[in-house]
């Protein structure tokens, strides 16, 4: 993404090994000069590009390798887990993830009435979206302006609408259009993480949900897939999983009590699906 030069005046200017929550709106930059992994994620509506490095992304039983020639594009609340395999002093692994403004991506639409032209929903929502030159510069000038961030309350919003605007414009702005236009799928599948996310512990039905979007139950299905990659119940187990190890890890809950508090009924049953998620048994440290 960057030249040498550009990459090493961010470096001087963010904080190393560490998730920096800049003072550019929706903005966080992780930097690490060490391999690690990461399991507790609810990546929200966003962009997220590697700057340098690779990262894995785990969604489900799918797996992506993200570099800095794409940037991965979330429309809707998606739990994920990966690692990064490489990384060190002189070779560190950068990040940046912008949460989406809807308001400023509606504002534009409202203003460049044309963009609206082309609405097509027919391709999977999340996904590698190439990352081409006019994105990449804006990306960059945003992000250095770290350098002096007396110029960030101005300057930032004027780079982040420029960016919204070349997203519109390009391969994936259908899939950001959508994100705003009432009664799109992707609303309704927005709609459904929510709920999901807010009673992961209950029993849930697809039909359920497929009613609440006001949608049929074979249409919201295959509609929560492509902007997920996750079923709705495999998405509601990655939640329940994801809060459990939580729970065991950072809260040192005993194992039949982090998986009862989730909503599994069944310790043994936890244990089969947490180590098929996370690929080891779940122990206590």
């Amino acid at each position: 993404m960057f030249s040498e030069q550009s990459f090493a005046r961010l470096l001087d200017v963010i904080p190393h090994n560490q998730t920096y929550h800049s003072p550019i709106k929706g903005l966080i930059i992780h930097h690490s000069d060490h391999p690690f992994s990461y399991d507790n994620v609810i990546q929200e509506p966003s962009i997220c590009i590697v700057i340098r490095g690779e990262r894995e992304v785990q969604l489900g039983n799918q797996c992506y390798l993200f570099d800095n020639r794409h940037f991965m594009f979330c429309p809707v609340n998606v739990p994920m887990c990966g690692k990064v395999l490489q990384a060190t002093a002189e070779e560190p692994f950068v990040v940046m993830s912008m949460k989406i403004d809807l308001q400023a991506v509606n504002k534009i639409l409202l203003e460049q009435t044309a963009l609206f032209a082309k609405n097509s929903e027919n391709q999977t929502a999340f996904g590698q979206w190439h990352l081409d030159t006019e994105l990449e510069n804006a990306f960059e000038r945003l992000l250095l302006l770290h350098e002096n961030t007396k110029y960030i309350a101005f300057l930032a919003p004027l780079i982040q609408q420029e960016i919204y605007y070349r997203l519109l414009t390009g391969e994936q702005g259908d899939k950001l259009k959508q994100m705003v236009s009432f009664g799109s799928n992707t609303q309704k599948i927005a709609k459904a993480t929510e709920y999901l996310k807010a009673h992961y512990i209950e029993t849930i039905t697809v039909e359920s949900l497929a009613e609440l979007c006001g949608m049929s139950l074979s249409g919201f299905h295959n509609h929560f897939k492509k902007h997920t990659t996750l079923s709705p119940l495999q998405y509601q187990k990655s939640l329940r999983l994801m809060e459990a190890n939580r729970l065991i890890s950072q809260e040192n809950l005993p194992i039949s009590t982090a998986a009862f508090q989730v909503g599994y009924e069944s310790p043994s049953q936890f244990s089969r699906e947490y180590k098929r998620y996370f690929g080891k048994a779940p122990s206590v440290r």
